[in-house]
């Protein structure tokens, strides 16, 4: 199988060598590039390195330093910055995709959304008219046949008064026959009764005889009202009346629902029925069932009374319905009346607790206006040791070189200092401020997940250079600022005098640094192996305080151990604090530490050593390491605006204690003058026109007395200077722009780098016109 092929062809074994060949070439150029790469990183370390400065005795002693600077170093430092920040860049523009890949697809959801709820609210249109055209459809027919009954109905009462004329023709024959009739009788009883008069009275009778007829009713043996000409009784009351005007025995009629009976009234075995269900409509006597009748006179009477009756009872309902709506009225009307005493006591009661809500707010400001006033005159001034890290090239030389000549930043501390690695810049020319040495590189790589500075073990050198000095030891707070930082000292002195727990007295120093330190062992005869701090402590725990203890201690043998120690002898619990400046973490542009913190961390970094295998910046290798080490955290954000925290420092016209990044001299100094001029914070109002709503006495002259106290504001529109956003010393013509924009006068101003305008409005969004922006086009306002 290893031999040549057939026909002449090349041997198999090598055909299966060429993929081998090929992945050991490409193997073998992978590892060639990677160790030129890792040896040129190692030669650019080692020429940067160069640049640390290490003291010379000769060099010292001429009062010249040693500098060996290279040319070489500076290109690849800035080739390897230049590939940093397209790497950064790789990542952002990536991330800003993203961003607009997410926001495409948002405006699509939100689109198919709107078309969505169109579709069902047209949906529910068309039917709603569908519904409206049904129901005008259907009330249309209603109506229809609604005229259709009336005219039947119509009909049939014309038809039925036709027929009860005739009815009503025949009953008054009849009766006048009747009349008659009753006439002849009438004589024929007159002489009957002359006769009984000369005969004398016949036997007497109880009980009167029953009548067929009287007063217009009459008792039917057979047949219907109607077939005699007569109307059947339709009325219960009627019906007993009948029975009386007859003489019959029984005149209570009973109700009666069955069927197959006479209609209306009837007399059934001597007892007296009336009828009313209307399957008996039609019916007449029978047998053993009489019927009661009444004539069309008496009908019409007894309807007359029966409608007098009807309308009696109407305007009874009418009255006792009046009646029952007055009183719901009246019931409703005390409810309503209940309800809204009910409502403004609830609205006095609420008005009642926000004045007093408001009051104790008053109080609780008078309160704190006292305890300042108090602390003014009782807490000692704190003392600050500030320094900063200068790099020997960039804007940061210029910049602490100015903050010095105008006393402000680090320079308005009690104490500050500037730490480099170099008395020379890297242009050759001599640091324009004081310099303390530390040993080592400066450079840093980036990395991490934004890359950011892996800078721990630059500042981890810092630190132990600030510790070996000893000179934060003498003041009561160690504040570590960025040159770009806008530090304002005297704010940060106020927030640590008047607010707790910074100006409690275990935190803040009380005792005076011993001019000659010495707090190592006891001198006292037999306490030699005990230490000084270990007796201060004993004393402390007899009741005495740290200043008292510490001078027990001092007092020469024989009588204690002669030690000269300062406070970090004591046993002070919490006394060790850090303050947070973000929402985010500890941000490095300005680190604030007491001075037993700083004394912790310098004693505890052997304990951290586990967290510099992360990617972290110095930031947040210190605070992680602090609260390792148990030192109090203090969340006080008000320490801190910078862009990187999510918040605008720009234009610096909050209270804060640092505006973070300022890079070039105008924008640092424009902030510093805008923040001195209108950073007042929350000490001062707004500097509105009017307030709204004040709607009692108190609360009203409450607010009018404090806007007047403090409602200072602005006194005019602030200046936007020639800003230098890119930092490279070149105005971009911010200030000018802005200033039109606020005249309302903006048409159109050249200015020069379109991009860096658009970054910049968009940076200060609260200012923003809508621009049309592109470089060399100028800026013309939209809207």
């Amino acid at each position: 199988g290893v031999c040549a092929g057939r026909r002449g062809r090349a041997p198999r074994w090598l055909y299966a060598s060429v993929p081998v060949a090929a992945v050991l070439l490409v193997a073998a150029a992978f590892v060639s590039s990677h160790q030129h790469s890792t040896l040129r990183a190692g030669k650019v370390q080692s020429e940067f390195e160069v640049l640390v400065e290490t003291p010379d005795e000769q060099a010292l002693e001429a009062g010249k330093p040693k500098v060996l600077p290279d040319a070489d170093m500076m290109l690849q430092s800035d080739l390897m910055k230049q590939a940093m920040e397209q790497q950064a860049g790789l990542v952002e523009s990536e991330q800003k995709l993203a961003d607009l890949q997410r926001t495409q697809e948002e405006k699509v959801e939100k689109m198919e959304r709107e078309r969505e709820a169109k579709e069902a609210k047209e949906k529910r249109e068309k039917k709603e008219r569908e519904e409206a055209a049904r129901k005008a459809a259907a009330q249309k027919k209603a109506e229809a046949a609604k005229k259709k009954a009336e005219a039947a109905k119509k009909e049939a009462d014309e038809k039925q008064k036709e027929e009860d004329r005739k009815r009503r023709e025949a009953a008054e024959k009849q009766e006048q026959e009747e009349r008659k009739q009753e006439s002849g009788a009438g004589m024929s009883m007159l002489l009957g009764a002359l006769d009984e008069i000369l005969e004398g009275p016949p036997p007497t009778t109880t009980t009167a005889p029953p009548k067929t007829k009287a007063h217009g009713f009459e008792i039917l043996s057979n047949g219907t009202c109607h077939g005699h000409g007569l109307f059947p009784i339709a009325h219960s009351s009627v019906c007993s009346l009948a029975a009386s005007e007859l003489v019959l025995a029984d005149n209570t009629s009973s109700v009666s629902n069955a069927t197959s009976r006479p209609e209306g009234c009837y007399l059934e075995e001597g007892k007296l029925w009336f009828a009313e269900n209307e399957q008996n409509k039609g019916h007449g006597s029978s047998h053993d069932r009489q019927q009661l009748c009444m004539t069309k006179g008496r009908k019409h009477d007894e309807d007359e009374r029966l409608e007098k009756l009807v309308e009696k009872q109407a305007e009874e309902k009418v009255k006792q319905a009046e009646a029952k709506a007055a009183a719901e009225k009246r019931h409703k009307e005390e409810l309503k009346k209940e309800r809204e005493e009910k409502k403004e006591r609830a609205e006095a009661k609420k008005k009642e607790r926000k004045e007093q809500k408001l009051q104790k707010h008053l109080d609780k400001e008078e309160r704190v206006v006292q305890k300042w006033e108090k602390d003014e005159k009782t807490v000692p001034n704190i003392t600050l040791y500030c320094f900063s890290l200068m790099m020997p090239f960039g804007y940061e030389p210029a910049l602490l070189q100015e903050q010095k000549l105008r006393g402000v930043g680090v320079y308005g501390c009690d104490e500050a200092a500037v730490f480099s690695n170099t008395t020379t810049l890297m242009s050759g020319e001599p640091s324009p401020v004081e310099i303390s040495l530390i040993p080592g590189t400066l450079a840093v790589a980036y990395g991490g997940r934004w890359m950011t500075a892996l800078n721990t073990g630059v500042f981890n050198r810092l630190w132990m250079e600030v510790i070996r000095l000893g000179r934060y030891r003498y003041h009561d707070w160690v504040v570590k600022v960025d040159p770009d930082a806008v530090f304002f000292p005297s704010r940060l002195r106020e927030l640590m005098r008047h607010k707790s727990p910074y100006n409690e007295k275990q935190v803040q120093r009380r005792i005076e640094e011993p001019k000659n330190l010495k707090c190592g062992n006891c001198r006292l005869k037999g306490k030699e192996h005990e230490t000084c701090a270990s007796h201060v402590r004993f004393w402390q725990q007899n009741c005495h305080t740290c200043k008292k203890a510490l001078e027990l201690t001092s007092r020469d043998a024989p009588t204690d151990c002669g030690c000269d120690c300062d406070d970090f002898a004591c046993d002070l619990p919490g006394s060790a604090m850090y303050l947070n400046n973000c929402k985010w973490g500890l941000h490095g542009p300005i680190e604030v530490l007491s001075r037993r913190a700083v004394a912790t961390y310098a004693a505890g970094l052997p304990k951290c050593v586990g967290l510099l295998e992360h990617p972290w910046g110095e930031d947040k290798f210190l605070d992680q390491c602090m609260q390792e080490l148990g030192v109090t955290r203090a969340n006080e954000y008000s320490l801190l605006s910078e862009t990187a925290c999510g918040e605008q420092p720009a234009p610096c016209g909050t209270s804060n204690v640092a505006f973070h990044p300022f890079k070039s001299i105008q924008s640092y100094f424009t902030c510093y003058e805008y923040a001195n001029k209108y950073g007042w914070g929350q000490r001062r109002g707004d500097s509105n026109v009017a307030f709204h709503p004040f709607k009692s006495i108190q609360s009203y002259f409450t607010c009018y007395e404090y806007a007047n106290k403090y409602g200072q504001g602005p006194a005019s529109p602030p200046v936007f200077p020639d800003l230098d956003a890119q930092g490279d010393g070149v105005g971009d013509g911010m200030g000018d722009i802005m200033m039109k924009y606020q005249e309302h006068s903006i048409e159109e101003v050249d200015v020069g780098d379109g991009v860096v305008l658009a970054v910049w409005l968009l940076e200060h969004h609260h200012l923003a016109p809508s621009l049309e922006v592109g470089p060399r086009r100028g800026v013309q306002k939209t809207g």
